[in-house]
């Protein structure tokens, strides 16, 4: 007698054993668990995400930076005080003034004439720049920064909705992924029982309970694969929204789970023009490039600047005093002065010239932003006509399949057909409903996409309270 067969059975036991262990403790801690909804996700994820809390800091700071450059147009008034006191070599007489009468004593004192001695200075400064061109292209160029980091923030707030909807859609996926195979563990079971039951009373061979047992344990072993990338999903969306890695929630996928996109979208999807136009339009890297060619132009004006006067008055009141201050004897000034830049060793020709280059390279930039946009846009949609037909093709082929194997199942119950049959059946089955789950979500990831390509995602949470998202 081979005691090969008994062996084989008993670890097959303990395998399945082990196994049935592992999943019979997941769905008892997923009861108790918060149910995050794909809205309070996008929610949360605008709020902790650390990318684009630094962003919103640099736009502000670009706000600064604006108020900053128009400063240059403001007054610039001072207050200066100062004392010294100074003793020269110079100033001092051969003569002594001593022996003069009093009223000659002071021509000979070089303290009187402020020379030497104590000094104190207490007045007000003004300056004002009447006219300065690089100054003026500065301001203009702030303007350009500040919008550019606006779109910068709102391109970063896309992106954080975009990455947070494609993690939901991930874990969405990877949960009806987990309910196939558990389905297909519990046909499994079934085809095992009946296996068991024939050869019990002699009408199935040893081959069949061992075939289905092994078909068994293949589907725990896939289950298990499933729970675990259930939980990896899930640590990525956590990383995304900025909540701790270890956190877990419950996921409900709602209208998405049965989402069947229309034909009509099909029309919609072929529309290149109004795709690319709606582009131009909305998508902030198209915006930021473009503003960083009119920030290189405006450079330009700026090192042009250079070669133009500069206008800016001058005035002062207030006291100079020597000895000891009284503030008696006021004292004040007003001027203009006029700067005409002449020569500087070829410095600002080639400023001119390096600014020029920067233009021609950041058109260049952009060109190529709008030409690679374009390109994803009609890459995803292309994409998104070839899942929805596929979508249908798998749901048919979901009934189908059912069908098939419910008869191979009644037939080998009856004896009319073979375990592999079976077995057969149930794989084709699962590769069905496998092929509508990947499928229907790959469309989903696809459109949320496209939405990102265009620049035209919502970044309100309402809207991904359901479906609504789906019909921009």
């Amino acid at each position: 007698m081979n005691p090969k067969p008994s062996f084989q059975k008993s670890i097959c036991s303990i395998v399945v054993f082990l196994l049935l262990c592992v999943i019979s403790t997941t769905p008892a801690v997923a009861d108790d668990l918060k149910t995050l909804t794909l809205s309070d996700a996008v929610s949360q994820a605008l709020e902790l995400n650390r990318e684009l809390q630094a962003l919103q800091f640099e736009e502000r700071a670009a706000f600064n930076a604006r108020t900053e450059a128009r400063s240059a147009f403001f007054p610039q008034i001072a207050w200066e005080s100062s004392a010294s006191k100074s003793e020269s070599e110079r100033f001092k007489m051969e003569i002594d003034a001593s022996s003069l009468p009093d009223e000659f004593s002071g021509l000979f004192n070089a303290d009187d004439f402020g020379f030497t001695g104590a000094n104190y200075i207490n007045q007000f400064q003004w300056q004002q720049l009447i006219f300065d061109y690089a100054v003026i292209g500065q301001m203009k160029l702030s303007d350009l920064q500040e919008e550019a980091a606006q779109w910068q923030t709102k391109g970063q707030e896309q992106t954080v909705v975009y990455n947070t909807v494609s993690a939901y859609l991930d874990i969405l996926r990877a949960q009806e992924l987990l309910q196939v195979q558990k389905q297909r563990l519990q046909l499994a079971e079934e085809q095992l029982d009946t296996a068991q039951v024939g050869f019990d009373n002699g009408l199935r061979i040893r081959t069949d309970v061992l075939r289905a047992e092994l078909t068994k344990s293949s589907a725990m072993r896939d289950v298990v694969s499933a729970e675990i990338a259930v939980e990896r999903a899930q640590s990525s969306l956590n990383e995304i929204i900025g909540i701790p890695l270890q956190a877990r929630h419950a996921f409900n996928p709602g209208a998405l789970g049965s989402y069947n996109p229309p034909e009509e979208y099909d029309a919609k999807f072929q529309a290149y023009d109004e795709l690319f136009l709606g582009a131009e339009d909305n998508h902030p890297a198209i915006h930021v490039a473009q503003l960083l060619v009119k920030q290189s132009e405006e450079s330009v004006n700026i090192a042009r600047g250079d070669f133009l006067p500069k206008l800016s008055g001058r005035a002062t009141w207030g006291f100079n005093e020597q000895g000891d201050p009284n503030f008696e004897e006021e004292e004040w000034t007003l001027g203009g002065a006029i700067t005409i830049p002449i020569f500087q060793g070829g410095r600002r020709t080639a400023k001119m010239r390096r600014t020029k280059e920067i233009v021609s390279a950041n058109e260049k930039r952009y060109e190529l932003t709008v030409r690679s946009i374009h390109n994803l846009i009609e890459q995803t949609a292309l994409s998104l006509r070839e899942e929805r037909r596929n979508l249908d093709i798998a749901l048919e082929a979901v009934e189908v399949g059912k069908e098939n194997y419910d008869r191979f199942q009644n037939l080998y119950a009856e004896g009319l057909a073979d375990s592999l049959d079976v077995t057969q059946a149930l794989t084709e089955l699962v590769e069905a409903q496998t092929n509508v789950v990947t499928t229907r979500y790959n469309y989903l990831s696809l459109y949320i996409q496209l939405l990102q390509a265009q620049g035209t995602i919502s970044i309100n949470e309402q809207q991904y309270t359901g479906a609504q998202w789906l019909s921009h």
